[in-house]
């Protein structure tokens, strides 16, 4: 099934208009006529590209009818909104509700947790909107006509929902269900991805991409009722990704697996499940690995174990990226359980993508000094990161993953083996 993205790029490749004929001192001749910012245009139509244009013509008139059958959900920010009264919804049930922006009820199970840590409202916001240093972001923005006098308000245009929880943003008296806000259309993926700007018969506002993070450009497709993240990279970032995740799921440690596509690299969205809680809701930006691991520890010790996994996997990677946006926990949607360290993903800035000193001697390498400086001045950490059982990776398992990704690279043989030095290195160092 085609998905909105993909109908709105047909329609532009489709004619407008109609053909219509007229008798001319008995000949017949065919006219296509259409209409451009109000004026009029009507040409003659050679006979032998009747047919096909006869059916293009025919064929726009098709997927006109299909996206006006798309329910294209508008956003009313309400006064109550925009002044921050209502409630923090999980699906159906009230978290917390908020007066002017002030915590006035809290459910301690359900609420997510940086509204349970500092009981505010814009610091919920702060964590779903889009990041506004990206050029796509500011296209997205004047296409939606979003007018707020502070960013975090952004994402109440699609209520604060997020594809990456169940979380939103109900106003003061307002009679919605969660179904009624739930995204249903990947409407501007294009824009937000490639910065291309739509065409639409109504205008939806409603769309996951104002309140998705990060910094590269990306977009959200709704395939076969599944999202899908697509993001930009230059070569080496999307090598690096690929690989990266990969080598990852070679090591034991929960992952999502990126795919090539289209020159853009993709994921499934990991949280469709459960509720993903990103690390900042804990820790704000402070992404020192002791501070964070302190944190988890107190969680659950498995957690904080599989975040030394992570970890060390991100030393061996030069995965120097590693903050507490790309990082987190998932909980269950019903109960506010929390289940498990979130996968590994977002990858890009690693390995070759970042810089020549990847090849160096990992004793020398200052990203590797860091974990070896925390696990040697944490006495908790490294006791625990030592019952974690590493693999034995081997030269050929790396170079099988360069062959999966089926990206040529010159220097394969090296990367495997610097990988692989990395790896043992640190493995063999505790």
């Amino acid at each position: 099934m085609d998905t909105l993205s993909e109908l709105l790029k047909k329609l532009r490749s489709l004619p407008l208009g109609n053909v219509y004929k007229k008798n001319i001192n008995g000949k017949t001749y065919y006219y296509h006529q259409y209409f451009i910012n109000g004026k009029r245009i009507c040409n003659l139509v050679k006979e032998d590209k009747l047919d096909e244009l006869t059916s293009e013509i025919n064929e726009r008139k098709e997927i006109e009818k299909r996206i006006k059958s798309i329910k294209l959900r508008n956003t009313d920010l309400s006064v109550k909104a925009n002044e921050l009264s209502g409630y923090v919804m999980s699906g159906n049930v009230v978290t917390a509700e908020f007066e002017k922006g002030n915590l006035v009820g809290l459910n301690e199970n359900l609420a997510p947790l940086v509204i349970k840590r500092t009981k505010s409202l814009e610091k919920f916001l702060k964590l779903r909107i889009i990041d506004m240093s990206r050029t796509n972001a500011r296209i997205l923005k004047k296409v939606l006509n979003i007018n707020v006098d502070e960013d975090y308000k952004v994402s109440l245009y699609s209520y604060g929902l997020s594809v990456s929880d169940n979380y939103w943003f109900k106003p003061k008296h307002s009679k919605l269900k969660y179904l009624d806000v739930n995204f249903n259309n990947d409407a501007f993926f294009e824009t937000s991805l490639k910065g291309e700007i739509p065409e639409f018969f109504n205008r939806p506002k409603l769309s996951p991409e104002i309140t998705t993070p990060g910094s590269f450009e990306k977009g959200w497709r709704y395939i076969d009722n599944e999202w899908w993240l697509y993001k930009t990279g230059n070569d080496k970032q999307i090598l690096s990704e690929l690989f990266s995740c990969r080598f990852a799921k070679l090591m034991g440690i929960y992952t999502i697996i990126y795919e090539e596509d289209s020159g853009f690299i993709k994921s499934k969205n990991f949280s469709s499940e459960y509720n993903f809680e990103p690390m900042a809701a804990l820790a704000d930006d402070n992404d020192n690995y002791d501070f964070i691991f302190n944190i988890l520890i107190k969680i659950n010790k498995q957690i904080a174990k599989d975040y030394l996994k992570l970890i060390f996997f991100d030393s061996v990677v030069n995965n120097v990226d590693r903050h507490n946006e790309n990082m987190g926990l998932l909980r269950d949607a019903e109960t506010g359980r929390i289940i498990s360290l979130a996968p590994n993903f977002d990858n890009n800035i690693s390995f070759v993508a970042t810089s020549n000193s990847f090849n160096e001697d990992p004793k020398k390498d200052g990203f590797i000094k860091i974990f070896v400086e925390f696990l040697n001045k944490n006495s908790n950490a490294l006791e625990l990161f030592k019952t974690i059982e590493l693999k034995q990776i081997s030269e050929e398992d790396i170079n099988a993953i360069f062959d999966e990704i089926h990206i040529g690279f010159p220097n394969k043989n090296e990367l495997s083996k610097t990988v692989l030095n990395r790896y043992n290195y640190l493995k063999n160092l505790f």
